[in-house]
């Protein structure tokens, strides 16, 4: 025999329909959400190569060059010649320099500016 109350429902019905509706407004975040971060990588641009070599000093400049996942590790003969706000422009979003090396950190799609740049 159990101790449930027939009106229960009735009785909890504004609890029951606030639930619904917080769990219906989150549910219509999350897929907007969801859609327009797929939307945002579908509009993903093409790199413009001539806009990173002028950057970089013109292909010329670069004498040794390597994919390391969202980073592009360039060795240059002349450092003076980068242009930092156009490579910012281009895509790039971060700048790491060691000795001989200039690491550019391009989180979105630093593959297809890899091959953008060197198609060989």
């Amino acid at each position: 025999m159990s101790n449930a109350n027939p009106d229960y429902f009735m009785q909890n019905l504004y609890w029951i329909i606030a639930v619904v509706v917080v769990a219906a407004i989150l549910l219509y975040f999350l897929f907007s959400h969801l859609f327009h971060k797929a939307k945002l990588l579908k509009q993903i641009k093409t790199p413009n190569q001539a806009k990173y070599l002028n950057a970089l000093g013109g292909l010329d400049n670069i004498t040794s060059h390597e994919l390391v996942g969202s980073r592009i590790v360039l060795s240059l003969r002349d450092y003076s010649k980068i242009n930092r706000p156009l490579l910012q422009e281009a895509g790039v979003t971060g700048f790491i320099e060691k000795s001989d090396k200039l690491t550019l950190v391009v989180k979105e799609n630093a593959k297809a500016v890899y091959q953008t740049l060197f198609p060989d």
